[in-house]
C-alpha cells in the first residue's frame, strides 16, 4: 500500500476512520470531565470560609487594627444594607489580610531625599542632539542600483 506520493505507508500510521473514532472518544471524554470537576468545585464553594484551614494569623498592631476598623466602618455605613452577615465577615477578613502587607511596606524607612533604586540611562553622557546624530550615522545610506 502506498500513499499519494508513491511512498510506502508505515504500519504505525492510522487510517482516517481510526483517527475519527479516537477523536470522537477524546471529545466525549473531555465533555464528561468538566461535569465531574464542577461537582467538586461546587462542594468546595459550599464550605464556609471558616472551615478552610487558616494560616498562622499574626495580630495587627493597634494602629493598623484601628485603620482596618475605620475602613470597614466607611464601607458598612455606605453599603452595609447590601451585605449579608457572611459577606461582612469575609470583608473583615479581607481587610485584615490586606493590612498585613501594608504594615511591612510602611515599616521600610524612606526619606524625601531618597533616590530611586534604578534609573534608566540609555546614553549617560550624550544629550538629545548627540543621540540623534549618532543614530543617523549608525544607519548606512541605502544603496542605489
Amino acid at each position: 500500500m502506498t500513499d499519494k506520493a508513491g511512498n510506502p505507508m508505515i504500519a504505525s500510521q492510522i487510517s482516517r476512520r481510526d483517527f475519527a473514532r479516537r477523536a470522537a472518544l477524546a471529545a466525549a471524554g473531555i465533555a464528561v470531565l468538566p461535569a465531574a470537576s464542577l461537582a467538586t468545585a461546587a462542594e468546595l464553594s459550599a464550605r464556609s470560609p471558616e472551615t478552610f484551614p487558616q494560616a498562622d494569623e499574626k495580630k495587627l498592631s493597634p494602629a493598623s487594627q484601628a485603620e482596618v476598623d475605620a475602613k470597614l466602618d466607611v464601607i458598612f455605613n455606605k453599603y452595609g444594607s447590601r451585605f449579608s452577615g457572611a459577606q461582612k465577615t469575609d470583608l473583615r477578613r479581607l481587610a485584615t489580610e490586606g493590612q498585613k502587607p501594608l504594615e511591612a511596606i510602611r515599616a521600610f524607612p524612606i526619606e524625601n531625599s531618597g533616590q530611586p533604586a534604578t534609573v534608566l540611562k540609555l546614553y549617560p553622557e550624550a544629550g538629545p542632539a548627540q543621540v540623534r546624530a549618532q543614530s543617523n550615522a549608525a544607519t548606512p545610506p541605502a544603496k542605489k542600483e
